[in-house]
């Protein structure tokens, strides 16, 4: 039977499912999630009697001991996903365990695995993050569901041109609500960006959040391909993203967990190019972790120097968390004036007659001219500049550039 039911409020709850034969570890985890969150507990040490219970009930999210003596954990998830596929499983396995709990991984669809014994702060993150991802997936197959309705329209709408656009306005703006309205401007750090997508709706992506201890992660990244498909990726770019605000984590943290969201949540032919900046604003301290970005440009007001930051990775959401290994860790300090450029392959890939890509000459060029201008100043002259190399107004492909300046 049920340990524990919890309801604090009249308003609707998610509900946590705990299956663990241990009544101590079922105890320890309700006491953690009613007194530490807004969730309810349901808890079985009977794996029969919790499929019992989802038989005629259901939950938001299930946490399931790996080892029982009726079933086993993965036995009861692979029954759960039949009855309730949207709910995400979370395993709990101890060390020995761990290898076949990787292996069973697609095949029950597990949300994550936690290794026990476990960290409280870390189990609250998984849980909110797998209802998050509940309610985003929903959101995303309702999505999916409308571009069906709206595709089986299309020939109709394509005899109304004036509808069509209005279709494509109303996409360009959603996607546009989920970039930054503004971006902060931190002590001594002025961040700039600028968006430029090649068609009414795109697959670059800028977002910036908040870390514990003053940091602040700014994010570049690029979808694959262009249109409707590549805009619904960028919803689950940012929950993958911003689901790690106000964390202790670092931006090699923040990728892997960005390729485990991405790797699962993804087509098969989509992936996605990132670059993360950890800033420390006070001290002026840069960490880039790379995957697949154009390599940024670090000006040096001192000097007048330039440099392309060569830092490389691997790209997000073509393997699992076994196989994705983040790029290296690249430390850059900004001194007072100093600029470091990020951008994506829209602008360095900008072709003119000859085919020669603006990133061959142009770009350096360029940013050496607006070395003595504010960053907002230099991304506006790269705007014209590319415009100009490639003699089209419009880009062939998404442009998107930020520009972090040290006052």
């Amino acid at each position: 039977m049920a340990d524990s039911t919890a309801a604090k409020s009249t308003q609707p709850q998610p509900v946590i499912m705990i299956v663990d034969d241990e009544s101590m570890v079922t105890k320890s985890l309700t006491t953690l999630i009613e007194l530490e969150t807004d969730y309810a507990v349901v808890a079985f040490q009977s794996p029969t009697e919790a499929l019992e219970y989802l038989k005629k009930s259901t939950v938001d999210l299930i946490i399931s001991d790996f080892l029982m003596p009726e079933i086993t954990g993965l036995e009861l998830l692979e029954q759960a996903r039949k009855m309730h596929p949207e709910v995400p499983r979370i395993l709990l396995t101890g060390y020995a365990d761990k290898k076949n709990a990787i292996e069973a991984i697609n095949a029950v669809g597990l949300f994550q695995y936690i290794e026990k014994p476990w960290d409280n702060e870390n189990l609250k993150i998984v849980i909110r993050n797998g209802l998050n991802y509940k309610g985003l997936e929903s959101v995303l197959k309702q999505k999916v569901k409308d571009l069906d309705v709206l595709l089986m329209e299309r020939q109709k709408l394509l005899d109304t041109t004036d509808m069509f656009q209005t279709e494509l306005e109303m996409a360009r703006r959603v996607q546009q609500s989920m970039l930054p309205e503004s971006l902060p401007q931190l002590d001594d750090i002025r961040l700039t960006a600028r968006y430029l997508p090649a068609l009414e709706i795109g697959g670059d992506f800028y977002d910036v959040i908040a870390l514990d201890r003053g940091r602040t992660a700014v994010l570049i990244a690029d979808i694959t391909g262009h249109g409707i498909q590549a805009a619904l990726g960028t919803a689950l770019l940012k929950f993958a993203f911003t689901s790690f605000r106000d964390s202790d984590v670092g931006a090699t943290e923040i990728l892997r967990g960005m390729n485990s969201v991405l790797f699962r949540g993804l087509p098969s032919d989509i992936f996605v190019v990132a670059l993360i900046v950890e800033l420390d604003p006070g001290r002026g301290a840069c960490n880039l972790v790379n995957a697949g970005v154009p390599h940024p440009v670090l000006l040096r007001k001192a000097d007048g120097s330039m440099e392309r930051v060569t830092v490389n990775g691997l790209l997000l959401g073509m393997t699992d968390d076994d196989t994705y290994q983040p790029g290296e860790v690249e430390q850059v300090s900004l001194d007072r004036g100093d600029y470091l450029l990020l951008f994506t392959d829209g602008l360095t890939e900008s072709a003119d007659k000859t085919g020669e890509f603006f990133e061959t000459r142009a770009l350096l060029e360029n940013v050496e001219k607006g070395l003595a201008k504010p960053g907002c100043e230099i991304l506006n002259d790269l705007e014209s500049a590319a415009a100009e190399f490639r003699q089209s107004a419009r880009p062939d492909d998404d442009i998107t550039m930020i520009c972090i300046e040290r006052r």
